[in-house]
C-alpha cells in the first residue's frame, strides 16, 4: 500500500519557489566569468590650468570620451603628494569645548540658626489610669510589652513621667529635656 504525500499549502509552494530562484541566481552568479573591465578603474587626474571652458558644441558625452581614450593604469606610489596647509587661527573654533558659563553672583546669606530639636513620638499608647490611694498609675501598651508607670519613673531610659492626671500623661524626653503630653482618646 502506497502512502499519498500530504498536500502543501500555497505558502509552502511560494517559499520553495523563492528558495529555488535564489539558489539558481547564486549558481549563475558564481559560474559567470568575472567582468573586471566593467568595473570603474582609478585614473590619474590631470592638473587643470586656468583655461577657458570649452564650448558646449565641443563637449563630448562621457561614454564617447571613454571609448575614444584608452584607460591607463596609474602607479599611485609615484603620484606627487603635497603637504597639508596649516589652517589659520580660529578655523577649528567651532570644534572646541564651549566657553565656561559666567560665575553666579554671590549673594550674602545670613546663616540660619539650627532648628530646634523635636522629641520623637512616644513609642507607647496610653490605655488607662489606675488610682491606688493617693498615687495614680498610667497603663501603657507598646509593641513589645505593657507597663504601669507613676510620676518619676523613667521609660526605656529616654522618657521620664512627670505627672499622671485624669486627662492624660505628662512626659519629658531626657536627651533634649523637651516636654510632651499624651492625652486619653475620647470614647466617642
Amino acid at each position: 500500500m502506497m502512502k499519498r504525500p500530504l498536500p502543501q499549502s500555497k505558502r509552502g509552494w511560494l517559499l520553495g519557489t523563492a528558495l529555488a530562484l535564489t539558489l539558481a541566481a547564486t549558481l549563475w552568479s558564481a559560474l559567470s566569468p568575472d567582468a573586471d573591465e566593467a568595473l570603474a578603474q582609478p585614473v590619474a587626474g590631470e592638473r587643470r590650468t586656468a583655461a577657458p571652458a570649452p564650448s558646449t558644441a565641443s563637449r563630448r558625452p562621457a561614454a564617447a570620451a571613454s571609448a575614444a581614450e584608452p584607460l591607463v593604469a596609474t602607479n599611485w606610489a609615484t603620484v606627487e603628494r603635497s603637504v597639508w596647509a596649516v589652517p589659520e587661527n580660529g578655523y577649528f573654533a567651532a570644534w572646541g569645548p564651549p566657553p565656561p558659563p559666567p560665575a553666579p553672583k554671590q549673594v550674602a546669606v545670613a546663616p540660619q540658626p539650627p532648628a530646634a530639636p523635636v522629641a520623637p513620638s512616644f513609642p507607647y499608647q496610653l490605655i488607662g489610669r489606675l488610682v491606688e490611694g493617693d498615687q495614680a498609675l498610667a497603663l501603657l501598651a507598646g509593641p513589645q510589652r505593657s507597663l504601669a508607670v507613676k510620676a518619676g519613673d523613667v521609660v526605656d531610659g529616654q522618657w521620664r513621667v512627670e505627672q499622671v492626671t485624669e486627662r492624660g500623661l505628662s512626659l519629658t524626653w531626657l536627651p533634649a529635656k523637651l516636654n510632651q503630653n499624651i492625652m486619653f482618646k475620647s470614647s466617642l
